[in-house]
């Protein structure tokens, strides 16, 4: 940097101004120079039609060391196209930029998502089915942002939090999504399909077995059945072989758990039917409809239940004893149902009038009544925006601009102070541009941001930045802001594709 530390100095003792800088042919474009009024910090640099539009984002944050030093300061070339990268038409243009100094960038918050933790975290926007795995796991059937699809499992008392099993591109949230799982594989019905994937490695797995018309799945250790609008069928894994196929079915059935000695299925009338060579009908109070069954602990097992006031709730049953538990919805309305045959230990999904909500739940280890393992929520949030000074996850305004008072240019006393900044999607990550669309500072550089928002901060100079993906909306504070200083690099004209060459002049030496 001694050399940019030389030329600088010879700048401001021959009187240079920010227009200290000059165009002049290259053999591959016009090359640029300019002498930054800073020595640190990264540089954005634009190239300007005669009405002022930005016609080219030639240089976006670049460090200094990306450009050419020399005695007059930095330089770079510009091949004469747009960022269409075409060529330009004929005319006059102006390169101006900015050198943005030590300016400070942190993220702050993650909000209406609790699933997301941090960067590590799938980026969640709905659960369609779970199921828990020996050891306290959780398996998610999930959709996530960016239109994808996917199984992930989730370890919530586990510092590694997160494994993804198996994702795919997925255009639409799922229908009547099923899930289920065995010792070593997850079978999930999907848009009335079964598919099995291995719980080891994701790997799908053909089927060796008929799959058509089936309306639900269960498994249980080394134990699999399939549920059909006319049909039970049992497996033993990992070969599949047959166990039988019960087709006398007592009424029309939607959902069927694995006890440790046979089956319990839901009737679409509520009701609930114990199998055990045979079909037997279980008592259930007067007022509650059973829309979904899942297998507990030894011959235990959960349900979910409708009440006639039109909550839900869930309850632990023996198939002999009767009502052991119940859990009632203390928020939403419960969608999907699965315990555990560990112990008394369920996971369920609800939906509220803000989003979704996924709680764990478990009895207490001594005496009645149940502890939270979590609770996560999910609120909508893809249209956020700010209101009464706080962020909403739904309405309000959606500020995009911040006006700053920058430092002064010592090499251009004259040149404004002030600058108007936007917040902006751009393709590789959120930034704040210039309003003519020169990006200046980058806040991140994950993609798929398509709402973005800016409100000032506590101090001068500060901002609030919010970016959103449909699953989350996260916040970053920014500090320092003035730290940004402008520079005016010449003009140059075009001709054919061409610079129209200037005379040649001699650079400056410092004597």
């Amino acid at each position: 940097m001694a050399l940019l530390h030389l030329a600088t100095a010879v700048a401001l003792l021959l009187g240079a101004q920010s227009a200290f800088a000059e165009t002049t042919a290259a053999a591959q474009g016009a090359e640029i120079r300019f002498v930054p009024a800073t020595g640190g910090g990264t540089v954005s640099l634009g190239i300007y039609d005669r009405d002022g539009k930005l016609v080219r984002a030639l240089c976006e944050e670049w460090p200094f060391n990306r450009f050419r030093v020399g005695l007059n300061g930095l330089s770079t070339t510009w091949d004469g196209k747009d960022d269409a990268g075409q060529p330009v038409p004929e005319g006059t243009y102006s390169a101006r930029g900015f050198v943005a100094g030590h300016i400070g960038i942190s993220g702050e918050a993650i909000h209406f998502n609790d699933w997301i933790e941090g960067t590590d975290s799938p980026r969640i926007i709905s659960v369609a089915a779970q199921q828990l795995l020996p050891g306290g796991d959780i398996l998610l059937m999930a959709r996530l942002a960016g239109n994808q699809g996917a199984l992930v499992r989730y370890s919530p008392e586990s510092e590694a939090r997160w494994r993804t099993v198996a994702g795919e591109p997925r255009a639409e949230p799922a229908r009547d999504a099923k899930l289920a799982v065995s010792d070593t594989l997850a079978f999930a019905l999907l848009d009335g399909k079964l598919r099995a994937a291995a719980l080891a490695d994701g790997a799908e797995l053909a089927l060796p077995i008929p799959a058509d018309g089936v309306l639900s799945v269960a498994a249980r250790g080394d134990r699999l059945a399939l549920l059909g609008a006319d049909f039970v069928r049992f497996y033993v894994l990992p070969g599949f072989a047959s166990q039988g196929e019960e087709k006398d079915l007592p009424v029309p059935l939607v959902s069927l758990a694995l006890l440790d000695q046979g089956a319990v299925a839901a009737g679409a009338d509520g009701s609930v039917w114990r199998w055990q060579a045979g079909w037997s009908r279980l008592e259930m109070p007067a007022e509650v409809k059973v829309r979904a069954v899942s297998s507990g602990r030894d011959s235990t097992f959960w349900v979910l239940e409708e009440h006639s006031d039109g909550s839900t709730g869930v309850a632990h049953y023996h198939p002999d004893e009767g009502r052991l538990a119940d859990w009632k919805s203390d928020g939403g309305t419960i969608i999907s149902l699965a315990g555990t045959t560990e112990s008394d230990y369920f996971v369920a999904t609800l939906t509220t009038p803000e989003g979704q909500r996924t709680v764990a739940i478990r009895r207490k280890s001594q005496g009645d009544g149940w502890e939270y393992v979590f609770d996560k929520k999910i609120t909508r949030c893809a249209e956020f925006g700010w209101r009464d000074g706080a962020l909403v996850a739904e309405g309000g305004d959606r500020p995009t601009d911040i006006s700053l008072r920058l430092v002064e240019n010592p090499l251009d006393p004259g040149a404004s102070r002030e600058l108007l900044l936007r917040a902006t999607a751009q393709e590789n990550g959120p930034a704040l541009s210039t309003f003519d669309g020169l990006p200046l500072l980058r806040i991140s550089t994950e993609t798929g941001y398509p709402r973005v928002m800016v409100v000032p901060g506590p101090t001068e100079n500060s901002a609030r930045f919010f970016q959103g993906d449909g699953a989350c909306v996260e916040e970053y504070s920014i500090s320092n802001l003035g730290d940004i200083t402008s520079f005016d690099a010449g003009t140059i004209k075009m001709t054919s594709g061409h610079e129209v060459a200037a005379p040649a002049e001699a650079e400056t030496v410092a004597p």
